[in-house]
């Protein structure tokens, strides 16, 4: 029972005990009380002296909330449009979302919802919090042994300085079965800026993955300098290597691929942590295996791209020091990638670009497309399923054994 159940039904209690002659039935109302509220007589009894005395509080104690509700349900509103972000995320989000979604919001609303606070956000969204996470399966396959004494490994001791060191990771949609052949993403990021781009490929042979490497670096607003992957064989294979090496000659720089240790994810890291928020969170867990399912996750991975970059703000983790057994780290205000790459060593072409093709977009059209194509996507996989169905021979029924006939 809340606090403001309890002191009506005390106001309720208090209007009969008052004019019940009989001591015996006072009691009984006593009796009544302690076992519907589960306090104490004694608790009982000082809260009837209370509302005797007129001393009785008529709303609980504690801080009154700072922000109305017409604020709570604006936060609440801008979390759905931001894609369920983090509280420090939503904080820096929210004054472009106000520019780009225009909500014809209250003056007092708009007051208080431009300087609320990260724990202020959290603790008014707290139960509307929900997503859970699903245990992942790999679908990596060791690369040749050839390929790890060509390609060296990655120098930990090296922190992006700018933009151009990368980051490359594959997801594999295979739906809890392996057999067969299924779709997969390609992940790369960049480790400075976070700026990240998605591919999906049809399976993670060397012949698939290798042209969407290319179409990824291709696009990058800056140079690439190098590109980091696991031990898996879609990297580690001579296609990749070979494209690898002519970059290296056309570009004038030394060989830009490297490779993770084996069975050390956190040498990957950046990539990893973005298998959830920027393939997961879209397509599941589900199996996917038909080329026109790979067509339009392409699609959607293209205005996706934008959302992430443009608008979706990243912490960016500034230092980690060890104090006895706890690790503390510090981060950065959140940034938009879009934002780290017009205050990077860039070149002003490339940032006039970025600021031109901002200008173009549209935060709530972008999510419009999105949700649009989505729609299109799972209707299209209901499709496929109901066609697969069938096409499945029937069950055939059991026929008795023996003759029948009497």
């Amino acid at each position: 029972m809340s606090g403001k159940s309890r002191y009506e039904y005390f106001r309720s209690l208090w209007d009969r005990y008052r004019v019940e002659p009989s001591k015996k039935r006072r009691g009984l109302l006593l009796d009544e009380a302690v076992a519907t509220t589960h306090l104490h007589r004694k608790s009982v009894i000082r809260a009837l002296k209370q509302l005797a005395n007129g001393t009785a509080p008529a709303r609980r104690a504690g801080r009154p909330r700072r922000y109305s509700e017409g604020t709570a349900f604006a936060l609440k509103r801008l979390y759905r449009e931001s894609e369920y972000q983090c509280s420090g995320k939503l904080h820096v989000m929210i004054p472009v979302l106000l520019e780009q979604l225009q909500l014809q919001l209250p003056a007092d609303v708009l007051r208080e919802i431009k300087s609320i606070a990260p724990a202020s956000i959290d603790r008014y969204l707290k139960k509307y919090r929900g997503l859970q996470r699903v245990k992942s399966r790999t679908h990596t396959r060791p690369g040749s042994r050839i390929f790890k004494k060509m390609v060296p490994l990655k120098n930990l001791t090296n922190i992006a300085q700018g933009p151009g060191i990368l980051e490359g990771d594959t997801v594999g949609h295979g739906g809890g079965n392996s057999s067969g052949e299924f779709a997969f993403s390609l992940t790369i990021t960049d480790e400075y800026s976070g700026w990240t781009n998605n591919r999906a490929v049809e399976n993670k042979c060397a012949v698939r993955v290798q042209p969407a490497i290319e179409r990824i670096i291709d696009s990058l607003p800056f140079a690439l300098s190098l590109v980091n992957f696991d031990n898996g064989s879609e990297f580690l294979n001579h296609v990749v290597y070979g494209y690898f090496v002519n970059v290296a000659k056309e570009r004038g720089i030394i060989f830009p691929m490297t490779r993770s240790r084996s069975y050390q994810k956190n040498d990957n890291a950046r990539a990893e942590q973005k298998n959830w928020t920027h393939v997961r969170q879209l397509f599941g867990y589900d199996r996917i295996d038909d080329k026109r399912l790979v067509e339009l996750m392409n699609e959607i991975y293209r205005v996706q791209n934008l959302i992430q970059n443009f608008f979706i703000p990243q912490y960016k983790l500034k230092s980690k020091v060890r104090e006895g057994a706890k690790i503390k780290k510090k981060y950065d205000k959140p940034k938009t990638p879009y934002q780290r790459l017009l205050e990077s060593n860039i070149p002003e072409e490339n940032k006039q670009k970025l600021r031109e093709q901002y200008l173009t977009l549209s935060y709530p059209k972008l999510k419009r497309e999105k949700e649009e194509l989505l729609a299109s996507f799972i209707k299209l996989q209901e499709r496929i399923k109901t066609e697969r169905r069938a096409k499945e021979p029937s069950p055939q029924v059991a026929q008795p054994f023996g003759n029948t006939q009497l």
